[in-house]
């Protein structure tokens, strides 16, 4: 699926670019192109992002498209009033109960990740959580109304008790939308990648946000911690474009700060995978919203492997563009492409055959749904067709996708032969220096 329109869209928010005025080409697309555009903007959090440099240059987009992204973002506005009420009134919790914390990502983005709150659609709180302090941290929200939803030895994930279910469009700007808070006591999520974990909670600073006294982590390690994030959505298969945007805009307004630069380059020297990670993401960003990189982040990723350097080059912006989400229709979508990437991260063979069949055969999602149909009620009628519709949609995303990532296998091995092994990387004493 061409996606011309959406092309200009992350150009008119690329930081520098070879054409000067992207916003010209905006004109000579359809309502349906701009329908289809408007809805794949608010998947990929760029609606409000766009919207906001369309104003500021003065830009021409047709009249109701620019009627909708005023309306998503007065109700964004309303909406990141009352999650900023909500998210004072924890932290205000944690305080009083002397909980160890650092409030990540979300409302603590800006000013160094985007200039206004409000220009973010936000879905979830999350906090780096000290273990000791798990316990007492869930009480409060259990106390608050939040619902335990999921349990590990990673993260606790809390929700309000709602019969509305997550929104697409619009409905996803309301107040009334729901929302979530994750209490996370490591970062990443893939258990094969074991790396040294900076101690971000040790580094956590004071801070006056948004009306209340937060802890939350300091310029350099709360970029670490993000693009870390990413890196965990892009290996398991969808990334909003957004954190990209938001990456890239942090590459642009400290491009010269060399102390911070320095600061991570020191922390990431210990550990090559966890700077490679990072250099992946950072090389998206840099990639697809034309940003500058500082020369620091240009020597992580000229040492990018050589594999991975092929991946991004061959496949990064056909799957960042790509239909990713399942209820999305394209015959033979690239979701699934990133695989060839996730195996540059997973040295055993035996792991990688878990993870291929899992993600392959969507083993989660069938594990999910079929749950859901044994914990809750039939649907009828209309509810139930739509029900129908969506689980053959996914079977047909699932078939697709993995049907286009077994055809390019060959392909990739003839891209790969002659870089080295995974394996080799991996197993002490021949890891290349990155």
């Amino acid at each position: 699926m061409k996606r011309v329109l959406e092309t200009i869209v992350v150009e008119v928010l690329s930081f520098s670019s070879d054409d000067p005025h992207p916003v010209l080409r905006l004109a000579g697309f359809s309502p349906r192109e701009w329908n289809r555009c408007l809805a794949w903007m608010d998947d990929t959090g760029l609606a409000l992002y766009f919207l906001d440099a369309i104003e500021q240059n003065s830009a021409w987009v047709p009249h109701p498209v620019m009627q909708s992204l005023r309306n998503k973002k007065r109700a964004n506005e309303h909406r990141t009033t009352c999650m900023e009420r909500q998210f004072n009134s924890i932290n205000r919790r944690f305080e009083d109960a002397g909980i160890q914390y650092a409030a990540v990502k979300g409302l603590t983005l800006t000013p160094d990740f985007c200039s206004d709150p409000s220009l973010r659609y936000q879905a979830d709180f999350d906090y780096l959580t000290n273990p000791q302090d798990i316990h007492s941290a869930s009480r409060i929200l259990q106390g608050m109304g939040y619902v335990l939803r999921i349990e590990s030895d990673r993260e606790r994930v809390f929700v309000y008790p709602s019969q509305q279910q997550p929104e697409r469009g619009d409905a996803q700007y309301l107040p009334s939308a729901p929302h979530s808070v994750e209490l996370h006591l490591k970062i990443g999520d893939f258990s094969h990648l074991v790396w040294n974990e900076p101690s971000f909670l040790a580094n956590s600073c004071i801070r006056d946000l948004h009306g209340s006294v937060t802890h939350v982590l300091p310029g350099q390690d709360s970029f670490v911690l993000q693009a870390v994030h990413v890196f965990h959505h892009l290996l398991d298969g969808w990334v909003k474009l957004s954190w990209l945007y938001e990456i890239a805009y942090f590459l642009d307004k400290r491009s010269s700060d060399d102390d911070v630069w320095q600061l991570i380059s020191q922390n990431l020297a210990v550990d090559p995978m966890f700077r490679e990670a990072i250099a992946v993401v950072v090389n998206l960003a840099a990639e697809l919203f034309q940003v500058r990189v500082p020369s620091e982040v240009k020597d992580w990723i000229a040492q990018i492997r050589p594999a991975v350097s092929i991946w991004i080059e061959k496949y990064a912006r056909d799957w960042a563009f790509g239909p990713n989400r399942i209820d999305e229709f394209d015959l033979f979508p690239a979701s699934k492409l990133v695989l060839l990437l996730h195996q540059q991260y997973v040295p055993d063979s035996k792991d990688w055959r878990a993870i291929l069949a899992t993600r392959l055969l969507a083993l989660k999602g069938l594990k999910r749904l079929s749950h859901s149909r044994g914990t809750v009620p039939r649907p009828e009628g209309k509810s139930r067709s739509r029900s129908t519709a969506r689980e053959f949609r996914r079977i047909a995303f699932h078939l697709g996708s993995g049907i286009r990532y077994i055809w390019e296998i060959p392909k990739w091995w003839l891209l790969t032969r002659d870089c080295p092994s995974t394996r080799s990387y991996f197993e002490p004493g021949c890891r290349p220096a990155l």
